[in-house]
């Protein structure tokens, strides 16, 4: 994956040849950018694994150090790479609605605050499918003992008047 980043501290390209620890220790000690800025500009192109990448671009946008240009400009937002992710967040989100409609229509406050902690999105997204089975299996049952409640109680009415 590769990104080209402007700033106006970056000497040179910077790539795969550095070792990250260094190219880190580059970004941590560089003064923060300014929102409007008159100073020159350099463009630089960092390659980054795929596999690292998500991490990588989220820390150097914590930063707040560089502005990112769209190398594929050119391409719809289906031909690009992120496009599977943006559909899978998408049936997160999804899932997470189901998850809110159950809660309230069981008539359950949800207790605690949110966690602030890193989960992985993969583990996320296994955890919420099994939620979701639980929850649609938990709903069938319930949906089905319903229904022989009301047939017994059918009966049973239909016994006392016999």
């Amino acid at each position: 994956m590769a990104f080209e980043i402007l700033d106006s501290r970056v000497g040179g390209a910077m790539g795969g040849s550095r070792s990250r620890s260094r190219v880190m220790d580059f970004f941590k000690n560089l003064p923060p950018m300014e929102q409007l800025r008159s100073e020159e500009m350099s463009m630089v192109q960092l390659i980054i694994p795929v596999e690292s990448a998500y991490l990588t671009v989220t820390y150097l946008g914590e930063l707040g150090l560089l502005q990112f240009k769209d190398l594929n400009a050119d391409k719809s937002p289906f031909q690009r790479t992120y496009a599977n992710q943006v559909k899978r967040c998408a049936e997160m989100t999804r899932k997470l609605r189901f998850f809110r409609e159950q809660i309230n229509k069981s008539g359950l406050c949800p207790t605690g605050s949110p966690r602030e902690q890193a989960t992985d999105f993969d583990e996320l997204e296994v955890q919420f499918g099994e939620y979701e089975a639980e929850l649609q299996e938990i709903n069938e049952n319930s949906e089905k003992l319903q229904r022989t409640y009301n047939e017994l109680l059918e009966f049973k009415l239909v016994l006392q008047k016999v």
